[in-house]
């Protein structure tokens, strides 16, 4: 079989493997008003977060969450919806950071590791580089005509932050939503104050869940690489990844009940508890020690749960976006060169998995490159996107645009030896108006205690990071490769140092 024919083979084979697996997409389970239950929690990664926090998990439905009063009697007391809005107002932006920028990570070039060029005088075709490339940038240099590289690399990522959040420790406050009914005369009898706007509303507005959280993620990600030369000018190229995410989140919750100044007189109703653990220890939800309190003026005696805990957990696995590229050398004098090219990203991963991005995306690019045994180069290059729900709203199924990214990169390749090359980059990316977590103002219990919560804005996250690895020519044209690539500022989501191996032949 010839390098065209296994080449277009490979294409076919990716592309009809991505058309099986694409996944077909949904909101998270949410609350059923028809028949009052609440749906089977999703094995989606995307859906982690929302079913923590939303309607399956601490917030829960409207009088069917753990979340309720200590007048039980009385569902319009229950409360469990009056907090369920800022609950998806604080973590929606979250899930949206985590599932766009997965999709950003930089990935093993298709740039082979040896170039090939056709001497006039002599009618031979022969190897006409000095180094083996860049490991996760590009040089300007084509393979040459009817040439085949293939390449295989695994990467492993575990992140730890996103825009200096500690992810594994974070704080988050969810407030009761704005009510004014009940009020100057409630019935059953509760507190009353008058707000900012003049308005006599219930004090139990003022009450609010303080949680501490941790999250956990990783990706393991396989990659096969195909580059094969059209002409002596002209290269097509195809990255498949096959990827592994797991992620899980833990909340430790307490309700701060600001009517309660003086816990040793319960008043009669509307002290906000919880009341049962939600969907129950099965999916990871369990009650806190239980208080006693005695109320002194009916001489009773109550019994509830201010504290709880919630946790979910999913791994998947699968094709990712499939990449594809065109690359034309447009000029190459002695020793440097320039080269043009576009990156397609085809949605075939499962972005409900954060498998993939949801939508399509196009890169064109620019690579100046200076060609001997010291190999600088520069690309860059303006990430296009589509809109996608990792953007939107995954709990009501809505989709917003992806934001772009502008991608920029510098370094220098160095053949040490016929049979050692060593590569840096700098590698920037400029992710625009995109959402950001940021540490919010401290939210004051009736005590005086202060807890923290997160905001969120939109805004440029400019990531930088830094790759430092080399190539062994193993024998032959076989190379083995390797690398580790270094966040260097907190910008976006941040991981610790990724490393890198990989294998690839040219044929």
């Amino acid at each position: 079989m010839s390098k065209a024919a296994t080449f277009v083979l490979i294409l076919f084979a990716t592309l009809s493997t991505a058309a099986q697996v694409k996944h077909l997409g949904g909101p998270c389970p949410t609350f059923n008003s028809t028949n009052q239950t609440i749906s089977s929690v999703s094995s989606d990664l995307i859906c982690v977060i929302p079913q923590v926090y939303g309607p399956g998990g601490l917030v829960g439905a409207p009088n069917h969450g753990p979340l309720g009063s200590t007048d039980q009697t009385s569902a319009s007391f229950k409360h469990s919806v009056h907090f369920q809005s800022s609950a998806l107002e604080s973590f929606t932006p979250l899930t949206a950071a985590i599932g766009t920028q997965l999709g950003q990570l930089p990935i093993t070039s298709p740039a082979s590791g040896f170039i090939f060029s056709f001497n006039p005088s002599t009618g031979a075709v022969l190897e006409s580089s000095q180094n083996f490339g860049p490991i996760l940038s590009e040089r300007p240099q084509t393979i040459g005509r009817h040439k085949l590289f293939l390449g295989f690399t695994y990467q492993y990522f575990d992140f730890d932050k996103v825009d200096g959040v500690n992810l594994r420790k974070f704080g988050a406050v969810f407030h009761h939503e704005s009510e004014t009914g009940g009020c100057p005369n409630p019935n059953p009898p509760i507190s009353c104050y008058t707000n900012s706007k003049g308005q006599s509303v219930p004090v139990i507005t003022q009450d609010f869940v303080s949680t501490q959280n941790g999250i956990g993620l990783t990706v393991n990600q396989f990659i096969a690489v195909g580059t094969f030369g059209l002409t002596s000018k002209f290269d097509l190229s195809v990255a498949i990844p096959i990827v592994n995410v797991r992620t899980d989140m833990a909340s430790n919750a307490t309700i701060q009940n600001i009517e309660n100044t003086n816990f040793s007189v319960i008043p009669s109703c509307c002290v906000h508890v919880f009341s049962n653990p939600g969907l129950g220890p099965s999916q990871g939800e369990t009650l806190g020690p239980s208080i006693t309190i005695h109320n002194t003026q009916n001489n009773t005696t109550f019994t509830y749960n201010n504290q709880a805990s919630f946790k979910r957990s999913s791994a998947a696995s699968g094709i990712g976006d499939v990449l594809f590229r065109a690359k034309f050398r447009v000029l190459q004098a002695e020793k440097a060169g320039l080269a043009v090219g576009a990156d397609v990203r085809a949605p075939t991963g499962d972005e409900l998995n954060l498998l993939g991005s949801g939508t399509w995306g196009v890169r064109p690019f620019v690579v100046f490159g200076y060609a001997g045994r010291v190999s600088p180069h520069a690309n860059l290059g303006l990430q296009i996107n589509g809109d996608s729900v990792l953007a939107g709203d995954v709990t009501a199924d809505t989709s917003k645009h992806l934001p772009n990214v502008i991608n920029y990169s510098a370094g220098v390749d160095v053949g040490v030896s016929k049979r050692v090359t060593l590569s840096g980059d700098f590698i920037g990316l400029a992710i625009l108006n995109a959402k950001k977590i940021i540490n919010g103002p401290t939210v004051l219990d009736f005590i005086g205690g202060s807890h923290a919560a997160i905001a969120n804005t939109n805004a440029t996250l400019n990531q930088a990071n830094i790759s430092l690895g080399g190539k062994l020519r193993a024998f032959h044209r076989l190379l083995i490769t390797a690398n580790v690539l270094f966040p260097v500022n907190d910008a976006g989501l941040h991981y610790k140092p990724a490393p890198l191996i990989g294998i690839s032949q040219t044929f």
